[in-house]
C-alpha cells in the first residue's frame, strides 16, 4: 500500500488552512495519506498503516479520529514521558516526514533540553532547587509561584525551598506550566527497617525492564496495558526496595485483592500485611489503605516509607486524593493502564508522582505479551416509542433513555449466541439496567451493592469457567481481577470517558484466547458522540476500531 505525503511549511499553511479539513476528508482513500501541519505541530493521517500508528503513538497524542482520519498533536508532555531520547525521536519523525522541518526539529531539541534544566535535591536537612543554567535559574526565581516557596538564594544556580512537600509540588507545577519539567529527588534516603520478603515468581523480560526503569527513576507511573502484570511488577519493586511499603487503593474492595496477590507472589506472611480502613486501623511492614482514609489521617501515616504504590493513579489529581502525594518515601510508583482524565489534568499525575513508563502498548502487542483487542462499535435503531421518550428527556436522562433502548437487548442476545462457547462480560453503568438485564437473560449482576462473599463466589465460578456469563457495573472498571474473559459487551458507559473504555477493553486483554470488545450504542442519540470519544485512547494505542450499523 502506498503513502501520499502532503506537508506544509509556515508560509504554505496560510494558503491551505481554510480548505484543508474538507480536502483531507475528500482524499481519504484506501492508500495511507499523511499531512503535517507544522505551525500547530499537528499530524493528520488517513487510513494509517499499523507501523505509522505505532510510531505516532510514541511521539504524539491522538486528538480525534473519525472516518479513517486521525489527528495527532505533538506536545512536550508526551515527549517528556516517552522512553525515547532525542536521537530516537528524530528518527521517528524523519521516517514519517518526506521533507525537512528545521523549525520543528529545533523545537524538538529544545523540548528534550528543557527536560534537564531544573531539579530538586536533598542537601542536608533542606531541599534545594538547582539549575546549572544560571540564566534559567534567575528566570525561575522571578515566577511568583516559585518565588513564594523559596527561602533564600544559596548560589546563582541554587535556592533553598521552604519546608514541606507542598512547596516542592507548587514549584514543580509552576515550572511545568512554563514548559520545564523538574526532576525531583525528594526524600531519596535510606530506611533502616527492612521488609525481608522474596518474590517467588519469575518476571517476564519486559517486566524486568519496567522494574529496573522504575528503580532507576525512583518515581514513575507504570502505564502498561491491562493484563501485562503491573501489579506483580510493583510487588517486585517492593521486594527490591526492601523497606516498609504503603499501598493506596481507590476503593476498599481492592484491599483483599492486593493482599491475596502479595501472599501469592511473595514469601510475605499474613501477619506482615496490615489493613487501614473502617474499624480496622493497623499498620505493618506492608500497609494497604484507601486514598480517602490516608488523606483524612495523614499524620498517622507520616513515617519512613520505603515505597508507596499508588494504585489507579489517574485519581491522584482529585482534591482529596492529591494530598496523599505529600507523603514521603524512598521510591514511589503509580499504576494505571489509562492515565488520562476528562478534566485535562493529566499533567498533575506526572507532576505529583513521576514520569510515565510502559505507555507504548504497541511493544506489548507485537511481542504477544497481551492480545490487541478487536473493537467493534455497534449502532442500533430506536425501539418503538423510545425515541419520543429521548426527545422529551433533559440532561443525563437522555443518556439513561438511550442506554436502556430495548433494541440493545436484541443485539446483546445475538452477540451472546455468536460467542456461546466463550466467556463474556456485559458492562452496564446503571444499576436498574444491570438488574433488568440480569432478570431477562438469567445472568448474575455484580455491583457494589452485592455482598462481597457472593460477588467473590460468582467471580471465582467465572474464573474456573463454571459460568460463562456475568453482568457487571462500574465496580468492574478498576482493579477487579477477571483474568481470562474473552469477550466484553458494553451496554452503557460513563459519557465519553476514554479511561473507562480503555479499562473495560483491558478486561479481555490477556496473552491467550480471544480479545473482543463490542460497544453497543443507540443511533441518533448522545451515545454516538460518547462512543467515538471513548475510542480515542484505544485508537491512540494502536487498536483498530470498526463500526457497524451506520
Amino acid at each position: 500500500m502506498g503513502r501520499i505525503r502532503i506537508e506544509f511549511s509556515e508560509d504554505e499553511w496560510e494558503d491551505w488552512k481554510d480548505a484543508l479539513p474538507e480536502d483531507v476528508v475528500d482524499r481519504a482513500v484506501e492508500a495511507e495519506e499523511l499531512f503535517f501541519l507544522e505551525p500547530g505541530r499537528e499530524i493528520l493521517v488517513s487510513n494509517p498503516e499499523e507501523e505509522t500508528l505505532r510510531n505516532l503513538s510514541r511521539v504524539a497524542h491522538l486528538e480525534s479520529s473519525a472516518d479513517g482520519l486521525y489527528k495527532f498533536t505533538v506536545n512536550q508532555m508526551d515527549l517528556w514521558n516517552s522512553d525515547l531520547d532525542l536521537g530516537e525521536a528524530k528518527d521517528i519523525f524523519e521516517s514519517l516526514f518526506s521533507r525537512e522541518y528545521p523549525t520543528f526539529m529545533e523545537w524538538l531539541e529544545q523540548t528534550f533540553h528543557r527536560k534537564n534544566i531544573f531539579s530538586i535535591r536533598k542537601e542536608g536537612p533542606f531541599y534545594v532547587l538547582v539549575s546549572e543554567d544560571e540564566e534559567r535559574m534567575e528566570y525561575a526565581r522571578q515566577i511568583d509561584e516559585v518565588q513564594d516557596h523559596l527561602v533564600t538564594e544559596i548560589t546563582e544556580s541554587k535556592s533553598r525551598i521552604k519546608s514541606g512537600s507542598k512547596s516542592r509540588a507548587r514549584i514543580k507545577k509552576a515550572l511545568l506550566d512554563k514548559g520545564y519539567p523538574v526532576a525531583d529527588d525528594y526524600a531519596f534516603k535510606t530506611v533502616d527497617e527492612e521488609l525481608d520478603i522474596d518474590l517467588n515468581v519469575d518476571l517476564r523480560p519486559y517486566q524486568e525492564t519496567m522494574l529496573e526503569k522504575a528503580w532507576d527513576m525512583k518515581a514513575a507511573v507504570l502505564a502498561n496495558p491491562s493484563g501485562s502484570g503491573k501489579t506483580v511488577t510493583s510487588i517486585a519493586l517492593m521486594e527490591k526496595v526492601d523497606a516498609p511499603t504503603l499501598i493506596l487503593v481507590p476503593q476498599r474492595s481492592l484491599i483483599p485483592q492486593w493482599k491475596e496477590e502479595i501472599l501469592d507472589k511473595t514469601t510475605a506472611t499474613e501477619d506482615m500485611i496490615a489493613e487501614y480502613h473502617g474499624d480496622t486501623k493497623e499498620q505493618g511492614p506492608i500497609t494497604i489503605a484507601t486514598y480517602h482514609v490516608v488523606a483524612q489521617n495523614q499524620d498517622v501515616f507520616r513515617r519512613d516509607w520505603g515505597l508507596i504504590i499508588f494504585d489507579e493513579v489517574h485519581h491522584i489529581p482529585a482534591k482529596v486524593f492529591r494530598t496523599t502525594a505529600n507523603l514521603q518515601s524512598v521510591r514511589r510508583i503509580g499504576l494505571s493502564a489509562s492515565p488520562v482524565r476528562e478534566d485535562a489534568k493529566e499533567k498533575d499525575i506526572f507532576t505529583l508522582i513521576g514520569p510515565e513508563i510502559g505507555g507504548d502498548w504497541s511493544l506489548f502487542f507485537e511481542k504477544g505479551h497481551v492480545l490487541k483487542p478487536e473493537v467493534d462499535i455497534v449502532f442500533v435503531n430506536w425501539a418503538d416509542g423510545y425515541r419520543s421518550q429521548y426527545e422529551q428527556a433533559d440532561g443525563i436522562k437522555k443518556n439513561i433513555v438511550a442506554s436502556k433502548n430495548p433494541e440493545k437487548h436484541r443485539k446483546l442476545e445475538e452477540l451472546m449466541e455468536k460467542h456461546a462457547d466463550e466467556k463474556v462480560i456485559v458492562f452496564a453503568d446503571w444499576i436498574d439496567q444491570g438488574e433488568e438485564l440480569s432478570e431477562k437473560f438469567d445472568i448474575p449482576f455484580v455491583s457494589g451493592e452485592m455482598e462481597h462473599e457472593e460477588r467473590d463466589e460468582i467471580l471465582q465460578e467465572f474464573r474456573e469457567s463454571e459460568r460463562k456469563r456475568i453482568i457487571i457495573s462500574r465496580v468492574g472498571d478498576e482493579g477487579l481481577d477477571i483474568p481470562d474473559a474473552e469477550v466484553g459487551i458494553v451496554m452503557s458507559g460513563q459519557g465519553g470517558s476514554r479511561r473507562q473504555a480503555t479499562q473495560r477493553a483491558g478486561r479481555v486483554m490477556r496473552p491467550f484466547g480471544d480479545a473482543l470488545m463490542y460497544f453497543i450504542a443507540t443511533k441518533g442519540s448522545v451515545e454516538e458522540d460518547f462512543v467515538q470519544r471513548q475510542m480515542e485512547l484505544l485508537r491512540e494505542k494502536g487498536v483498530q476500531v470498526s463500526v457497524e450499523g451506520i
